[in-house]
C-alpha cells in the first residue's frame, strides 16, 4: 500500500510539475516535499540497510537535509529545474533519497543530534525566507517578486512549524526534565 502511494504522490508530482513549477509557493510547499514524502514511501528496506553503513547515528542523512534543502532553497537552482532537464532530474533524484533515508535517521539519532540538525535547517529556512522578503529585486527570474515576498514569509513561518513540531515531539508536557516529578 505504501508503495502504491509513494508512486501515485511521485506521479502526482510529475504530471502536474507545470502547474506546480509555475509558481513559486507551489513549487517550493507543494512538489518539493511531495517528491519528499514520495521518497519516503518508496524506501526499500534493501536502500536503508545498505546506507545504515554510512550513516552512524544519521549524520549522513542529517547532513543530507542541509546539503539537499539549501540547494532547493537558492532561487537560481529551481529556476535551472525549470529549463534545465538534468537540474530537474537532479531535484526528483535529491528530494527521493532524502525523503528515503531521513525517517529512517530520525529513529535513529538521539535528541541532541537532531537537535543540532534540525535546528540548523530551520535557521537556515527562517533566514532565506527573511531574504527573499527583503530583497528589492526578483532573486528568481521565473518568478514574480510578490510570489517570492510570499515564499519567503511562507519559508519563514514553516521553519518555525519544523522547530515547533519538534520541541513538542520531544518535550510534550512543556517542562524540562530535570523538573519533573515521579
Amino acid at each position: 500500500m505504501r508503495w502504491w502511494a509513494g508512486m501515485a504522490l511521485l506521479a502526482a508530482a510529475w504530471l502536474l510539475r507545470a502547474m506546480l513549477e509555475a509558481s513559486m509557493v507551489l513549487h517550493m510547499f507543494v512538489q518539493l516535499p511531495a517528491i519528499t514524502v514520495a521518497g519516503a514511501l518508496l524506501a526499500s528496506p534493501a536502500l536503508l540497510r545498505h546506507w545504515r553503513h554510512a550513516d552512524a547515528h544519521g549524520l549522513s542523512s542529517f547532513t543530507l537535509l542541509l546539503v539537499v534543502s539549501a540547494c532547493w532553497m537558492i532561487p537560481r537552482a529551481l529556476e535551472m529545474s525549470l529549463t534545465q532537464p538534468l537540474a530537474e532530474a537532479g531535484k526528483f533524484a535529491s528530494l527521493l533519497l532524502l525523503g528515503a533515508v531521513l525517517p529512517d535517521a530520525m529513529r535513529r539519532a538521539n535528541a541532541v543530534i537532531q537537535l543540532f540538525f534540525i535546528g540548523n535547517f530551520c535557521w537556515m529556512g527562517a533566514i532565506a525566507g527573511i531574504q527573499y522578503q527583503n530583497m528589492p529585486q526578483r532573486l528568481c527570474n521565473a518568478y514574480a517578486l510578490d510570489e517570492q515576498i510570499l515564499a519567503g514569509v511562507l519559508l519563514v513561518g514553516a521553519s518555525a512549524a519544523v522547530a515547533l513540531a519538534w520541541c513538542i515531539r520531544h518535550f510534550p508536557s512543556g517542562e524540562s526534565h530535570e523538573h519533573r516529578t515521579l
